[in-house]
């Protein structure tokens, strides 16, 4: 019975104990289920109770480390999702701030993105007109476009591609052209695609065809320059051997417009110029070739001819459109042209032949009176040839001492007695001999080597004249020609005083002769220095009265002193009325203006009388004397002084060669 009833207690107690055991964890596990609850609708924050004993309290432990490891996980992802949302915002700004227009396509062509860069050149207002639509049938709407590029679109998920030249096609269906490059990628589902970018050609094209256009053509005219019509030429040359016609190369040479140029200033020049190239293009056919070489320089190429003779008309044109009058600035200028042609295969069978053989036929023009037109004959290269060794060897002619000084005798018609003598320039070269001063002395204005040959006769001109007054009578003055080129000297006068004073000489020592020339230009320094001259007391003249067409108009603006009749109308005076008529209105014309009256090239006693019986002042020419070096000079003073002055019945130099040996003459 005990027994029994102590084994009801142990029941009842372990009824007890268990009973308390299930009431006191009863809370933890609502408890626990409770955070199990919070931690599945994502609350990893929460965290269980830990109890005293029991299994229920390995389980609280492992529950909550099992969950702070997911929170530690889920702060990795979260922060990976920022990253990449980062990331993608990142390229975004990116792709959308580009200057450049991009987009991408899947596998098939279709749009998968596209920056708005890309949306606007393509002429679209939004992303998503674009987004699915298959882009190579989009931008390349025309049908041979797509042909072509078929094969590289199949291609742009394989390999980079670069297009440098292409067309897209805008939404509006106009097109532009584009540089673009394709590379491949890679999507998410390990499909593939590519990635396009490309920019607007238009500018880039625009900027490569002006520098072509600039490096091709006159910036001034508009027309082929040198490059180009040598070029053509050339085609032309290889079109005309294959063919078996002509081909005529002109070249055309503006006249006199150098002093129009300086006399107007450039900007009426450039009028000018574009003016004739204008007038060219009319006159010559639409096949033609026209260009400008360089300055006043010409060419036109016409080809496919029969015979020479087809270019003449031609020519007949071109000179006949410059003789209407040029209206520059409101004002009415005259310009005429010169013109050489030679004919392929006749004349020369390149393009360097051709053109040099036209320039020859031109400068053979220009030579005869201009204003017309040459056909190229051999005989004109050989003036050419002889043109070029004269520039050759002119240079550096002073320093080696080729140059000299000769004298003419300027007598005074009305008592005979020698009044002054000319300087004159003589050149001999070993290569070329004696060259003629019609030949150098427009080389020498032309290349500028007639600044320090005018200083240099300059100087030798006072050098003979202060000799002769030492030796001879103070009565007596020296001539010496200034040119064109010297009035750009802004020290010329200054250079002329500080001559004359060095060797303690008077201004009225010195004669300056000028040609009409010098006058042309009308610039203001010109009239500037002549007033100054004038003014310090040195004579002033003009050299070749007559010659020109405005002199008249020249006597009334500057401070001539003395005309040079030209040789031309003394040649003629015994036997043509009309010189003579000229002779005495000059002579009166001059007389009545204070102005005295040299006259040139006086070769014979009856002209020589003619003129004392018109009342010229003084003559000059072979019948006194001819140019001579200053030794023959001083001799022919000697003997002057020694013989009887008065009436002129033999040349001063034969009675220097009566008493003495011969003098030596430099014709």
């Amino acid at each position: 019975m005990f027994t029994i009833s102590l084994f009801c207690l142990a029941n009842v107690a372990v009824l007890s104990v268990s009973l308390f055991q299930l009431l006191s964890m009863t809370p933890r596990v609502r408890h626990l289920t409770n955070c199990v609850r919070r931690w599945s609708n994502g609350d990893l924050n929460t965290r269980n109770r830990i109890g005293d004993y029991g299994e229920l309290s390995d389980l609280e432990v492992e529950l909550n480390h099992m969950f702070s490891r997911l929170q530690d996980i889920s702060a990795k992802e979260h922060h990976n999702q920022q990253t990449i949302l980062g990331k993608n915002h990142l390229l975004t700004a990116i792709l959308d701030s580009a200057a450049a227009a991009i987009y991408g396509v899947d596998e098939n062509g279709r749009c998968i993105f596209a920056n708005p860069q890309c949306v606007k050149l393509l002429g679209y207002r939004s992303e998503e007109q674009l987004i699915a639509c298959n882009m190579s049938s989009l931008i390349h709407q025309n049908p041979d476009d797509n042909k072509a590029i078929v094969s590289s679109i199949a291609e742009q998920h394989k390999r980079d591609i670069h297009l440098k030249e292409d067309h897209f096609w805008r939404a509006d269906g106009s097109s532009f052209p584009v540089e673009y490059w394709s590379h491949p990628m890679t999507l998410d589902d390990s499909k593939t695609g590519a990635v396009i970018s490309f920019h607007d050609n238009s500018e880039r094209l625009e900027a490569e065809a002006l520098i072509r256009h600039q490096a091709h053509y006159d910036a001034l005219t508009d027309l082929p320059n040198r490059f180009l019509a040598l070029r053509r030429l050339e085609q032309l040359v290889e079109g005309s051997e294959r063919s078996g016609k002509m081909l005529a190369v002109i070249f055309l040479d503006l006249d006199d417009f150098k002093k129009i140029n300086d006399s107007l200033g450039h900007e009426a020049g450039d009028q000018l110029l574009i003016t004739a190239a204008d007038r060219l293009m009319k006159a010559t056919r639409k096949e033609d070739t026209v260009g400008r070489l360089g300055g006043d320089e010409f060419i036109i190429l016409l080809d496919g001819l029969s015979s020479a003779n087809d270019a003449q008309p031609l020519a007949e044109n071109l000179i006949g459109g410059f003789r209407k009058p040029f209206y520059i600035d409101n004002r009415q200028l005259i310009l005429t042209a010169s013109i050489g042609i030679a004919i392929y295969p006749n004349d020369g069978k390149t393009p360097s032949e051709l053109l040099r053989n036209a320039d020859s036929a031109m400068y053979h023009t220009k030579s005869i009176g201009r204003n017309t037109y040459s056909y190229f004959t051999h005989a004109m290269n050989k003036e050419v040839s002889r043109r070029l060794a004269i520039e050759e060897q002119i240079y550096g002619a002073l320093e080696r001492g080729e140059l000299q000084v000769n004298y003419q005798i300027q007598l005074d018609i009305r008592d005979g007695s020698i009044m002054g003598a000319e300087a004159l320039l003589r050149w001999n070269n070993p290569v070329l001999g004696n060259v003629s001063p019609a030949e150098f002395i427009p080389i020498a204005e032309q290349t500028g080597v007639i600044e320090p040959m005018g200083e240099f006769i300059l100087h030798r001109a006072l050098e003979t004249a202060h000799t002769w007054q030492q030796t001879f009578h103070d009565d007596f003055r020296i001539a010496i020609n200034l040119s064109p080129r010297q009035f750009r000297n802004p020290n010329l006068v200054q250079l002329i005083s500080d001559s004359v004073n060095q060797l303690g000489m008077q201004p009225k020592d010195l004669e300056l002769e000028i040609t009409e020339g010098v006058l042309l230009s009308g610039h203001a320094y010109t009239l500037d220095a002549l007033m100054a001259l004038s003014e310090a007391g040195f004579c002033i003249s003009m050299d070749d009265f007559g010659t020109g067409y405005s002199s008249l108009s020249y006597l009334r603006t500057y401070p001539f002193q003395i005309l040079k009749i030209d040789r031309s109308f003394i040649k003629d005076m015994n036997n043509d009325d009309t010189s003579k008529e000229l002779i005495i209105a000059t002579i009166e014309m001059a007389h009545a203006l204070g102005i005295r009256v040299i006259a040139e090239g006086v070769e014979t006693q009856e002209q020589f009388d003619e003129l004392s019986f018109m009342m010229c002042d003084y003559a000059q020419g072979f019948l006194i004397s001819k140019p001579v070096a200053l030794d023959d000079l001083l001799k022919i003073g000697e003997h002057y002084m020694k013989s009887t002055q008065g009436q002129v019945t033999a040349s001063i130099e034969d009675k220097a060669v009566a008493e003495d040996k011969p003098v030596k003459t430099y014709g």
